[in-house]
């Protein structure tokens, strides 16, 4: 962590943790005091001094108030938790319609207040009225939004006071984790938007805010045009990437605004101006963190302007399979964008490896089981679960309200069981399908009917996908099956009226904490359940599709099917009555996950694998200098032991895929001549490395230099050079490996050569190479089908043999390799290396072939090893010798860059070899 105190990180996510409110500071609370904005200590009054007699739910209900809550972890609480009555605050109910809060009710209760009179007045009230975008997906606590249509202000003068405060909208999760390492990060930069309309703010009100929020509040707003944002976030965030991303392709009549969404051009002016905003502010040294699906296309953008930038990008949410993120008709855009960054990290290793089986589908790029192998860079990919601060949260529950909120529960719900949920109202989160399952539990265990609550806490969306939840009609049902007069199964509460004290407290007596999702990344409520549950020890039922359940320790949830109703009504039961020794038991597992995945190990495994990342791409990409022979040469004239590398593929030999299928080889005679001249120097051993098969290719190269030992298929097969005795022979590297793998791989290669005219399949020994395309031009609409083609194939290969069997594919600009895993030119290369590999000992099979051989790092007994091709591979792994000279072939200017010392052109490499033979 140390490492980055010296950079700045700039964060760039949607909406900026603090917003500027226009209007008056906060006023003073009945007593006289006056409570700070941010961070300052919430002002109580005794729950329990005024007991009052308990009355029936329904009567409990009827006494409201509000208060915004804050998100997902402890963080600063409004001063006054009970705020007004504000719009829309009737619950649903059947039998108990006019039913509302329940933590207001209790307030009535204990304190005795039941006419409906607040002892606190609001926290804003009085002052000017916020203007709000809709509610952001990715943000938890949020206030009462409209949309930006209906919600215009008057023109502003500069002078008209206002005030800074948490930003509901933002993404809480995020804002927590980097807080809790406030302490290790010491310059940090939140470039996002406010959350509020600007159009009519005046640009010396702008410059203002600008001014306080970047000195007080590490912050830099990006200004966008209020119509610019709504298309973007309201439309395109909205309806378009959030359902693709959580599996969710709309039906028709939908379908249309889906596919053909016009709000793209605004989504690429909000990212724009993103990038402009950071590109103007950029300092030598940051850590650029670019946060969400909101602004996927911003790397990108940032790479054009920055090419030495340290980028990184977070998916906070889930990335589905390629079949469902090719829907997209921006797909390659998207794609692309994230593509600019070093680092793009995910919840969870299935997110991950959906994102590379993506890229590697509808880019054609080689998908690594570390990241994207593009033509000019590599960007890895990682994952990185995101966590709480369990230390805060610790803090917060020993607010002492948290405990007399506790005793007001248990006395109000005593031998009552208490099921908890909070959840967003569209249909992925699948509230829906939890209230259903209830209704299904109360059916089939009729003893627990006014013996079971559930407390179903909403975390606000817009109301269009609200309405897509369907969750109102569901609670109308079940509450007017089940209710009376004393009891209401279905309790329903928006997020604004409770406060966070009093959220802690539902959490913790709560018997069950429940979570239906259809979709989700990583449900960060069922990490404060588990810590909140440290002395009960109660049990957490879990939508196996969360990113939280693809962990070893949230496996000791109860996980169910939120489709399957019956399942989960049965653990319901299943959780009411399991025992306190399996409760204690699965809790420490899952305590355990939440203590090691915290939020502190999420922030500093990201920016140091982002800074890493960066470190090794941008060392990568330095300018390449043309080979200069005579500074070479003189190591190679004074050193005993010689390494001589050479390509034969597209060095030695322009590549005539047709010609070796039709038994018609021509090896380059001249060529190959050089080298058995070098190979006659007793101090140089020299490989030429190739992918061609041995029967009909390698075979005749061996007749014409008989001295030189070969590599074959990329390392599947090696001829070792001649003995004492002028002995040699072709060793099988993969004479352990599994290969029943080929069988299928034919087949379905089978399937895709009749599709596609002029293709065909080169079955070798070890590995299978797919000729997709042999024609001359590279832009008609054969060649574009056939590309289409191969990435179809492809993915088919990966998904049903990749992991199976251990393979990787390569691929090329008109072809692909299908191989084992764990072999390659740079593998064999290692095994040359080998003190006991054929560099040393032609027929000592034995040591080199163990798996120690192809992993273990040994120190070469060569003191100059020379390597003419383009594998970047191998370069990358001869590199770390210090005797090493690496020559890339494969260098085109402007297109792709190198991790070689030197470049050369092919037609060159004859007049080079010709030169090292000569010098003795």
């Amino acid at each position: 962590m140390s490492s980055l105190r010296h950079h700045r990180i700039v964060i760039a996510s949607l909406f900026l943790p603090n917003t500027a409110i226009l209007g008056d500071s906060q006023p003073s609370t009945p007593d006289g005091t006056t409570p700070s904005f941010i961070g300052g200590p919430p002002a109580r009054s005794s729950l329990l001094g005024k007991p009052a007699p308990l009355k029936s739910i329904v009567e409990d209900l009827r006494d409201k108030s509000r208060a915004v809550s804050p998100a997902n972890t402890p963080r600063a609480e409004p001063a006054n938790p009970f705020g007004s009555i504000l719009p829309g605050s009737t619950v649903v109910a059947g039998a108990a319609s006019a039913a509302q809060s329940l933590i207001g009710s209790v307030t009535a209760a204990v304190t005795g207040n039941g006419n409906g009179a607040r002892k606190h007045q609001t926290t804003h009230s009085g002052a000017s009225p916020r203007v709000q975008r809709r509610a952001s997906r990715s943000s938890v606590g949020r206030t009462k939004s409209r949309s930006l249509s209906n919600s215009r202000k008057d023109s502003l003068s500069h002078s008209q006071p206002w005030h800074v405060e948490s930003n509901s909208h933002c993404n809480g999760g995020l804002k927590n984790a980097v807080d809790s390492v406030n302490d290790r990060l010491r310059k940090k930069l939140w470039v996002g938007t406010l959350g509020t309309n600007t159009d009519n703010f005046k640009e010396s009100l702008k410059r203002q805010m600008e001014w306080k929020m970047r000195e007080e509040h590490e912050s830099l707003p990006v200004w966008i045009p209020d119509s610019e944002f709504a298309s973007c976030y309201d439309e395109f965030c909205h309806q378009v990437l959030w359902p693709c991303l959580h599996y969710a392709i709309p039906d028709a009549p939908k379908t249309k605004s889906f596919y053909e969404s016009a709000s793209f051009k605004q989504y690429v002016a909000v990212n724009q101006r993103f990038a402009d905003a950071i590109v103007a502010n950029y300092q030598e040294g940051d850590i650029i963190w670019v946060n969400d699906y909101h602004l996927m296309l911003l790397p990108r953008m940032l790479r054009e302007k920055l090419p030495n930038a340290m980028i990184g990008f977070f998916m906070h949410v889930a990335f589905p399979s390629s079949e469902i993120f090719r829907c997209l008709s921006v797909r390659e855009d998207l794609l692309l964008g994230v593509l600019g960054a070093d680092l793009i990290g995910f919840q969870t290793a299935n997110f991950a490896r959906h994102f590379r089986q993506t890229v590697s589908r509808i880019l054609t790029a080689e998908a690594l089981p570390k990241g994207i192998q593009l033509e000019d860079r590599f960007v890895d990919v990682g994952v990185f679960p995101m966590g709480i601060d369990v230390k805060a949260l610790t803090a917060k529950r020993a607010d002492p309200e948290v405990a007399e909120w506790v005793q007001v529960l248990k006395q109000r719900y005593a031998g009552m069981k208490l099921i908890v949920g909070r959840d967003k109202l569209d249909e992925i989160q699948g509230v829906r399908h939890k209230i259903q399952a209830f209704e299904v539990f109360l059916d089939k265990h009729p003893e627990y009917v006014g013996k079971v609550v559930l407390i179903q806490v909403a975390l606000q969306t817009t109301e269009e996908n609200e309405l897509q939840g369907g969750v109102s009609d569901v609670i109308s049902h079940i509450n007017s099956r089940f209710s009376n007069l004393t009891y209401q199964p279905v309790v329903f509460l928006h997020t604004q009226d409770l406060t966070f004290n009093q959220y802690l407290a539902l959490l913790t007596v709560a018997d069950a904490f429940m979570v239906t999702s259809l979709r989700e990344g990583m449900a960060l409520r069922t990490h404060e359940f588990v810590e909140c549950q440290e002395q009960r020890h109660r049990p957490l039922i879990l939508s196996e599709f969360t990113g939280s359940y693809s962990y070893s320790g949230f496996r000791s949830c109860i996980a169910i099917n939120p489709w399957d109703k019956r399942t989960t009504a049965n653990a319901i039961y299943q959780a009411l009555t399991m025992s306190d020794e399996e409760c204690l038991s699965r809790w420490e597992d899952l305590h355990n996950h939440v203590v090691t995945q915290s939020a502190q190990a999420f922030v500093t495994s990201f920016l140091i694998r982002a800074l890493r990342a960066s470190l090794e791409h941008q060392a990568d990409s330095h300018t390449v200098a043309e080979l200069d022979v005579s500074r070479v040469l003189p190591k190679y004239k004074h050193s005993e032991k010689r390494l001589i590398l050479i390509d034969f593929e597209g060095t030695l030999w322009p590549r005539d895929a047709k010609a070796i299928a039709k038994g018609a080889f021509d090896p380059p005679r001249d060529k190959l001549e050089l080298l058995n001249r070098i190979a006659e120097d007793p101090r140089n051993e020299v490989w030429l490395l190739s992918g061609l098969p041995v029967k009909g290719a390698l075979e005749e190269v061996e007749k014409v230099c008989p001295k030189v030992g070969i590599v074959a298929e990329n390392g599947c097969f090696i001829k070792t050079r001649p003995g004492r005795n002028g002995e040699t022979s072709w060793i099988n590297m993969v004479t352990n490996f599994n290969l029943t793998w080929k069988a299928p791989c034919l087949e379905i290669l089978q399937y895709f050569t009749e599709r596609t005219p002029g293709s065909f399949i080169e079955e070798r020994e070890a590995s299978v190479v797919w000729r997709f395309w042999t024609g001359q031009s590279d832009n008609n609409a054969d060649r574009q089908w056939a590309r289409r083609q191969a990435a179809e194939a492809q993915n088919h290969i990966f998904d049903s043999l990749g992991e199976r069997y251990g393979l990787r594919i390569i691929p090329g600009a008109n072809s692909f390799l299908v191989l084992p895993n764990n072999i390659s030119r740079s593998t064999a290369v290692g095994a040359i290396l080998h003190p006991g590999g054929p560099a040393h000992s032609p027929l000592g099979r034995t040591a080199w072939l163990s798996p120690e051989a192809l992993e273990a790092e040994h120190e070469p007994d060569v003191d100059f090893v020379l390597s003419i091709g383009k594998d970047e591979k191998l370069m990358r792994r001869l590199n770390e010798l210090d005797n090493a000279e690496t020559v890339s072939t494969g260098v085109v200017v402007g297109e792709k860059g190198t991790d070689a010392k030197w470049k050369l052109r092919v037609e060159e490499v004859p007049s080079v070899l010709a030169r090292f033979a000569e010098t003795k």
